[in-house]
């Protein structure tokens, strides 16, 4: 299976000590090099930088840009245009976002889009984890805005209480 993810799961995911739920779910993910540099060198001392770099189960790709590239930067910064371009290159089974212009485009072009609440709720189901509802406040509590509608719903589903 071929996942491309983008820096928000990344980092999130890295907030609350969970990046591993990644390699549990999907084994590899690849990420351009331009979302490397977003998360580990740029993002120095920031949540998911160590993490990220750390991870032998994270491939990092060159970028190279291309038509679809310049397009998609036109609406989204150059990381999350560079993840959606490997997705369609690599003809990934899922990119990983939670960045709302950036998964509207990859859903534009076909693709399965996931982000963390959902990669949580793929967790639970799987039994990687027992409890969504103290992840997602977690989540909260670094700072990560989560609607109070979409964790309503999604607690409910799960038979989980906040």
């Amino acid at each position: 299976m071929i996942v491309v993810a983008d820096s928000g799961p990344l980092i999130h995911l890295s907030l609350i000590g969970r990046l591993d739920l990644l390699s549990g779910l999907y084994g590899k993910i690849l990420i351009p090099d331009l979302v490397y540099n977003e998360v580990v060198k740029s993002g120095e001392g920031l949540p998911g930088s160590l993490e990220v770099a750390g991870a032998d189960w994270i491939a990092v790709e060159n970028h190279h840009p291309d038509d679809l590239f310049r397009l998609l930067r036109g609406e989204l910064d150059a990381g999350e245009a560079a993840a959606i371009t490997l997705a369609i290159d690599r003809q990934a089974e899922w990119f990983l976002s939670d960045d709302r212009p950036a998964r509207l485009a990859a859903e534009r072009l076909g693709l399965k889009v996931c982000g963390t609440v959902g990669i949580l709720v793929t967790a639970k189901n799987q039994g990687l984890v027992a409890r969504v509802a103290p992840l997602l406040l977690r989540l909260r509590k670094e700072g990560v805005w989560l609607g109070e509608e979409l964790v309503k719903r999604v607690l409910e589903s799960l038979g989980e209480s906040g």
